[in-house]
């Protein structure tokens, strides 16, 4: 598994978000409970890029039309059925580093 250089810690605080492009693809990565996470930059309802909507806590909303997501598992909670494309995340010293091959499970 390839990973990439997304970011660095110092860029991303805690409650955070961050819109990156690795590859021409758009990600977002996103500091919570003590975790970053990284998903494809993109609402699952009409492809919108969620790094413009908002981060409240544990729960990710859609500026477009307010479709929420547990950002630590990606999982929809508005509707439940949705879900984001998530990808490994990998921290080493104060390097954020992504794999473009969908994290499994």
């Amino acid at each position: 598994m390839a990973y990439r250089l997304a970011a660095r810690r110092g860029d991303l605080w805690a409650g955070e978000m961050l819109g990156v492009c690795l590859d021409g693809r758009r990600i977002l990565l996103i500091h919570v409970d003590g975790e970053i996470h990284a998903y494809e930059d993109r609402c699952a309802h009409l492809g919108v890029a969620l790094s413009g909507g908002r981060l409240e806590g544990c729960v990710l909303t859609c500026a477009a039309h307010e479709w929420r997501y547990d950002a630590r598992t990606g999982r929809g909670i508005n509707p439940k059925t949705a879900a984001l494309r998530r990808f490994p995340v990998r921290i080493e010293g104060d390097a954020i580093w992504v794999s473009l091959e969908e994290a499994r499970g």
